[in-house]
């Protein structure tokens, strides 16, 4: 039987992603998924957690129900999917209620093998009971620290999770995340119900990425050297909008090829900046904490943080962006000591006081006319500028009383990405074609329609309206007006693209009088984040122990040594280490050799030293051996 297995997840696994063999623990963690037990996986950052429940789900057959709470992840993995030949969706905020209602109907009849949804759609009682009807045979629970209120992250959206469990009580769940201290790993255990549990935990050691912490006064100037000495495919962090474009110019003006990127872009720009970083047409991108989830580029050599992240649990994320071929590769923090207090005073404007977050709720309620005591599940465009110039309020503090109303289970703020435009007939075939003979002009976008998009009579299909444009031979404008008229004219259903925010009532709208804060839970949300903030501080003060000892420790993991080339380790070292290095190539060059003759040969340098940069050249490939013979390595 367990032969079987293997060879089956084998199978899928050459099928579908066309691999021969799976990455560290990825087999593990499917085949515990696949003998039901609830399982928790901890995975670095391209350690390819969405094999570890996509290939069991296949396995298992019927429904998986994937919980991700970032839409646009969402999306990219459906399309992922789709592209593979297996049938996904995502239900988002972005649909109609028929849409949804016609993503449901089908995985109730068996013809959806993976449902992706926000943790917010969860709290809707008639969802959870709409759900209770699919032939879900696992439940996938990404970003699993967003459950924990020890997380970096905390989403009370998550909690809900825990509920679907009570539908469907004989299925396993899988939790996945990539950065998960001790407390986080018992919580999110707990939080989710965790029965006959699994936990696999793959080190959080990064062998081949070198952590560089320098204090810089200017640090435009050391920003250059790094991507000067390194070369090759990088990304740059920076905390605002505007700082990625300024030094996407920059970088530029120099000759460098880099691009700007972040949340504010057009889906269409971001995602052709993704893709010339992904072919090397771009070397660098400038970017906000916005880029990088689900992009899995191998060989980025370096990540710089010109600004300092707000937890080592994000840092660890973003860093291990880089060298996920396993070659040498770079992550940088360059910061002074104002950078350090920007982050004290970007934590002090993130808790408003609690009377500041009863008045900013007021004038959200206000603006989109939500009467006390009604309003829940109402979801509107999220329109912060509007909303602020009507109340005179401030957008940032707008933003962090919202993130507060959210953990209080008031309001959810959804960032949906990007929606492409979608199209249904909802007219029968036969009315479909006599409207085309009765109104001519409409025949070619219809015939347009039915030749690319199949399926289109039973589902919403996505649409690029510049390609049907392209087809029919008439201009964008034309198109998006015929299709709004055939809409009217409930021929068709038409959804026109989006990417505004939204912003969910989960509960009808509370007076001020009744409106209820937990202080304690205030408290300790505020006092966590501090301690986050206090750990990236001391991490980038810290001057003496191993960076990558550090994260470890950080991390709960304590079986450690020196990483020998972080900027601590290095400060360690004889001072006539790179010369040992040099001449250890220099002789090398000359006469390749065994190590005793080669250490006789250096006899000027202390033995030890050479020893240990002799490992640190065969470490970073530069030499190579033959039986007990040592030469330089060419490439």
């Amino acid at each position: 039987m367990q032969a079987n297995i293997h060879k089956e997840i084998i199978s899928i696994l050459k099928k579908y992603w066309g691999h021969e063999s799976f990455r560290p623990l990825q087999k593990e963690i499917i085949l515990s998924v696949i003998e039901q037990k609830d399982t928790l996986a901890l995975l670095p950052t391209g350690g390819g957690k969405s094999i570890c429940f996509q290939v069991p789900a296949l396995v298992l057959g019927g429904t998986c129900l994937v919980i991700s709470p970032l839409i646009a992840l969402m999306n990219d993995q459906v399309q992922n999917l789709k592209k593979r030949g297996i049938s996904a969706v995502a239900i988002t905020s972005a649909m109609s209620q028929k849409e949804i209602d016609i993503s449901l109907n089908n995985a109730a009849l068996g013809h959806v093998q993976f449902i992706y949804v926000s943790p917010e759609r969860l709290q809707n009682e008639n969802f959870q009971k709409k759900l209770s009807f699919l032939p879900i045979t696992l439940i996938a629970v990404d970003e699993a620290h967003c459950v924990s209120q020890w997380g970096y992250d905390f989403r009370p959206s998550y909690l809900n999770i825990a509920q679907i469990k009570n539908y469907f009580d004989k299925v396993s769940i899988i939790a996945l995340t990539a950065s998960a201290t001790k407390f986080v790993v018992e919580d999110i255990q707990q939080k989710l119900e965790f029965k006959n549990q699994q936990i696999f935990r793959q080190s959080f050691s990064r062998k081949n990425l070198r952590y560089v912490v320098q204090e810089e006064d200017d640090k435009l100037k050391r920003l250059f050297k790094i991507i000067q000495n390194i070369g090759g495919s990088g990304i740059i962090y920076v905390r605002n909008r505007k700082m990625t474009e300024d030094l996407a110019k920059l970088l530029q003006q120099s000759k460098l090829t880099a691009a700007a990127y972040h949340a504010g872009l057009q889906f269409t720009t971001r995602q052709t900046i993704q893709q010339n970083w992904i072919n090397n047409s771009i070397q660098i991108v400038c970017a906000t904490n916005a880029f990088g989830m689900g992009i899995d580029k191998p060989d980025v050599r370096f990540v710089v943080h010109l600004d300092l992240p707000d937890s080592l649990e994000a840092y660890f994320q973003e860093a291990g962006r880089a060298g996920r071929d396993g070659q040498t590769a770079y992550s940088t923090i360059l910061f002074n000591k104002q950078d350090q207090q920007k982050l004290m005073d970007n934590f002090n404007l993130s808790y408003p006081s609690l009377d500041l977050i009863k008045h900013y709720y007021n004038a959200i309620c206000n603006y989109y006319q939500i009467a006390v005591n009604s309003g829940a599940g109402t979801v509107v465009d999220f329109q912060i500028e509007a909303i602020c110039k009507s109340y005179n309020l401030q957008s940032i503090i707008l933003f962090n009383c919202i993130k507060f109303l959210e953990k209080e289970n008031y309001l959810s703020f959804i960032d949906t990405g990007y929606e492409p435009a979608k199209v249904m007939f909802v007219a029968n075939k036969d009315d479909v074609y006599n409207f085309q003979l009765k109104f001519p002009k409409f025949e070619p976008i219809i015939k347009g329609l039915l030749r690319t998009y199949g399926g289109i009579f039973e589902n919403y299909v996505h649409i690029q309206e510049k390609d049907l444009s392209y087809k029919i031979k008439q201009p964008v404008s034309a198109v998006l007006e015929q299709l709004d008229l055939l809409d009217k004219q409930k021929l068709l259903s038409f959804i026109p693209q989006t990417s505004i925010p939204k912003l969910v009532f989960v509960n009808n709208r509370v007076s001020s009088n009744f409106l209820h804060f937990d202080e304690k839970n205030y408290s300790l949300l505020k006092q966590n984040h501090l301690n986050r903030i206090n750990s990236v501080i001391d991490y980038t003060n810290n001057k003496n122990i191993c960076r990558n000892t550090q994260l470890l420790i950080y991390f709960n993991e304590f079986d450690y040594q020196d990483c020998n080339y972080c900027d601590v380790c290095i400060s360690k070292k004889p001072k006539d280490f790179v010369s040992v290095k040099q001449a250890i190539l220099k002789q090398l060059q000359k006469d390749p050799t065994t190590l005793p003759l080669l250490i006789d040969g250096l006899k000027k340098y202390n033995s030890k030293t050479v020893i240990q940069a002799f490992n640190e050249l065969m470490d970073d490939g530069k030499l190579a051996q033959n039986e007990n013979i040592y030469y330089l390595k060419t490439k």
